[in-house]
């Protein structure tokens, strides 16, 4: 689902970056053949004088780092390490989609069974009454008896399920988030409305992923599912965070319930399907014949009257004629009493199953559910053959989260191999992708200054989308590398002057990368319809934590493409020509005792 949902993105940067492969190689050379001209000036004095003060400091800080490479990798190594364990402890945690402002909101309301539609629009009129008062919302929109589509409607619809819709203003018209006039009226109706249960959600974005909060109850006897249901809802109401707590078990609606006593039906020589037909006509009627006037034509029904039809005392007088047609009370054969049946059975997997699900408010879902768990495992004595799993979001989220995990592995399969075959060494490509594991500093450390939760998906996607660009500055300073090494030059003189030629493409690429995603990092545009600034843009609420790891991840990343990935080319030249020299002393060995032989 998550795939088909975020494929877009990828496509349309596999089309873009195809086109912009055929612009770098056909369209830019005649291009720059055409208007570019070559400055032939007289040969000039020292250029280091002139270089800009930040890359004379750089040239500075990369000597000292090749003279003290091991310190330099051991504390890449500790950051990373620091900067993982600090967003563990501190940071905001993990979500599967970020938690944006509503255009919309739905009020619930599930009345008791047998509710009928004058209650429900009294109560609704209530509702309608609190929620007008807010100037941001724009339009109200009532179902009074809804039937299908809203959360209570699962396994039972009727005139006791009610909904109420709020649509907003414009994001930019509002004079408070939506958020908080959500939350202001779930606690004012909850505080005003009694007698049913009412539910208060803002719209989802995203594809469906069902509620933040879904416990699926499993067992053989529908009756104990209902009763463990109301005890987990009983035990987990007060957990903070958790609201809109419901449960679609259906009680069914109320009914009145005559047991006959076979026994003593046959010793006064009647039968239960004799007994059930008088029932059945003095409340439902029989009918007794057919009226007819001109074409038309009536039934007769004859049935009990209205007084004597509308309580349970009344139906206790009925009399039932005997053989010899005496009248004989129904309480004499039967007993009657109030009940209620069993609304709905719900199955999952060939399974009963009763589910209680819930919204978070103030909390990631994450943090929630693992109150829940905890309470649920050690407050609720479970019956044997009788067990509870969270469903709903988080079985999706678990999926997103597999999902971008083989992702992610699968590209960086994909570089190495092409690093492989352009490098022709093993060596070269794992520093390349060592710079890519070091970049997730960055990318915890932006979570932690801004106060950013790990989004499973946007997120995800986001350091995904940052491998590419940090392989992209590895490979043009290393290609540097191997090409200043192949003229002769030290392993030294050619990090250096590789690090001193290519610093500024390494910089322009992070710079305009950074600027391009920071108006989506922060909401702040430019309305060139309007022509002024938009400021708190919906979309960068939802692609805001993408921006955010992609701008710190890729600004620590270029700092290590400049400092790290020279140090650690520097260590593996070393380790090579230690190994060079080595196999050129046993050569040399072997030669003179072939020689003194």
């Amino acid at each position: 689902i998550m795939g088909e949902f975020m494929g877009y993105l990828p496509m349309t940067l596999i089309m873009a970056l195809s086109a912009s492969l055929f612009v770098a190689l056909v369209i830019n050379p005649v291009l720059s053949a055409r208007y570019q001209k070559i400055k032939t000036n007289k040969p000039a004095k020292k250029r280091a004088s002139r270089e800009p003060l930040i890359k004379q400091f750089y040239l500075v800080l990369l000597k000292w780092s090749l003279r003290h490479r091991w310190l330099v990798i051991a504390s890449a190594v500790i950051l990373l390490i620091a900067a993982t364990l600090a967003f563990v402890f501190f940071g905001k945690g993990t979500e599967f989609f970020p938690d944006t402002e509503p255009r919309r909101a739905y009020v619930n309301i599930k009345m008791p069974e047998g509710t009928n539609l004058d209650t429900s629009d009294q109560l609704v009129a209530r509702i309608e009454n609190i929620v007008s008062e807010y100037e941001d919302i724009r339009y109200i929109i009532a179902n009074i008896g809804a039937i299908g589509g809203d959360p209570f409607s699962q396994g039972g619809t009727g005139t006791h399920i009610s909904r109420v819709v709020l649509d907003f203003k414009d994001l930019h018209d509002r004079s408070r988030p939506s958020s908080e006039i959500v939350k202001e009226v779930r606690q004012r109706i909850l505080k005003t409305i009694h007698g049913a249960e009412v539910q208060v959600e803002k719209e989802e974005e995203g594809p469906p992923t069902g509620p933040p909060i879904n416990i699926e109850i499993f067992g053989e006897d529908i009756l104990m599912l209902g009763e463990l249901a109301a005890r987990a809802r009983k035990i987990i109401k007060d957990i903070p965070g958790l609201v809109d707590l419901k449960d679609n078990f259906v009680k069914g609606k109320p009914e009145i319930r005559v047991r006959v006593d076979k026994e003593k039906s046959a010793l006064m020589g009647l039968d239960t399907y004799t007994i059930a037909y008088t029932v059945k006509s003095a409340i439902n009627g029989v009918k007794a014949g057919v009226y007819r006037e001109g074409k038309d034509e009536y039934d007769i029904i004859a049935r009990l009257p209205d007084r004597d039809r509308q309580s349970i005392k009344s139906l206790k007088r009925i009399t039932v004629s005997g053989p010899q047609g005496e009248p004989i009370p129904l309480t004499s054969l039967a007993a009657v009493k109030l009940g209620s049946g069993i609304g709905a059975i719900m199955r999952l997997d060939q399974k009963r199953v009763v589910t209680v699900s819930g919204d978070v408010s103030g909390r990631l879902a994450n943090d929630v559910i693992k109150d829940i768990d905890a309470r649920l495992s050690q407050q609720i004595g479970w019956p044997k053959g009788y067990s509870f799993q969270f469903t709903g979001e988080q079985e999706e989220q678990a999926k997103a989260q597999a999902f971008l995990s083989k992702a992610f592995f699968a590209c960086i399969a994909l570089i190495l191999l092409i690093l492989l075959t352009q490098f022709n060494s093993l060596v070269t490509p794992l520093i390349i992708l060592a710079s890519v594991v070091f970049s997730l500093i960055g990318v915890f450390l932006g979570l932690l200054i801004t106060g950013t939760a790990f989004g499973i998906i946007m997120t995800g996607i986001g350091v995904i989308s940052l491998a590419g660009v940090v392989v992209n500055n590895a490979i043009v300073l290393i290609d540097y590398i191997n090409q200043q090494l192949a003229k002769g030059l030290s392993s030294t003189e050619a990090l250096l002057r590789a690090g001193a030629v290519r610093f500024r493409p390494v910089m322009l690429t992070a710079i305009t990368t950074i600027l391009g995603l920071l108006p989506m990092a922060t909401g702040i545009s430019f309305d060139f319809g309007k022509m002024a600034f938009d400021i708190g843009g919906e979309s960068s609420q939802w692609w805001g934590p993408m921006a955010v790891a992609v701008i710190f991840g890729l600004g620590f990343a270029t700092l290590l493409t400049l400092i790290l990935v020279p140090v650690l080319c520097s260590l593996a030249h070393g380790f090579s020509g230690q190994a060079s020299e080595n196999r050129g002393q046993r050569t040399e060995v072997r030669g003179q005792m072939s020689e003194d032989r």
